[in-house]
């Protein structure tokens, strides 16, 4: 495979030859991951969002048509959404936190008012009943995912298969936790 290929050639060729997708990964990630380090001024979060944009490129790769845009117009625009994603998602945990009277995540103050406010035990066994339903691969995916805050990429370097096929992994395990959860009796909340 040959690296002289335009941006919108790999595209076109990823859908049937994924080292296409590598490489236009590879010509793209540095300045993707900059793209959101400017913005966000966080290296860890910065590379949880490129991995994100990828992850998207690559489930929409074959939506792309070449057309007046390049390639990577296309692709900061996918990055440019993730962001804008990030940053609601924010505004609303902020939103719930402070309702909470939770000012940050590291705060272990914070943890305690947590545990105040909601008796876990009320939901931990629905929880573990729910975890234990699912296959021992998509129960770890999920814990490390959500518990653990692993990135896709994270995930499917330790799972051995792809980020895109990581997220599913985890999607689908978070859709059977909720209809397991969901169809326990209600519980009350102190």
């Amino acid at each position: 495979m040959t690296n002289d290929r335009s941006d919108a050639e790999l595209l076109k060729a990823s859908s049937r030859d994924a080292e296409a997708f590598g490489l236009f990964y590879d010509r793209h990630q540095e300045s993707v991951r900059r793209f959101f380090l400017r913005r966000t001024a966080d290296q860890l979060l910065a590379l949880d969002l490129t991995a994100e944009t990828f992850a998207e490129a690559f489930a929409s790769r074959r939506r792309y048509r070449q057309g007046s845009a390049p390639a990577t117009g296309w692709l900061f625009t996918i990055a440019t959404r993730q962001l804008h994603e990030f940053w609601r998602q924010e505004r609303v945990s902020k939103k719930y936190r402070s309702r909470l009277g939770v000012e940050s995540y590291a705060s272990s103050d914070s943890f305690d008012r947590v545990e105040e406010i909601v008796d876990a035990s009320n939901w931990m066994s629905a929880l573990s009943m729910a975890l234990g339903s699912l296959s021992e691969g998509s129960a770890e995916a999920v814990v490390l995912r959500i518990g653990h805050c692993w990135t896709y990429q994270q995930l499917a370097l330790h799972l051995g298969c792809t980020p895109q096929a990581a997220r599913v992994r985890v999607s689908r395990a978070l859709s059977h936790l909720e209809v397991q959860i969901t169809s326990q009796p209600p519980r009350e909340f102190p």
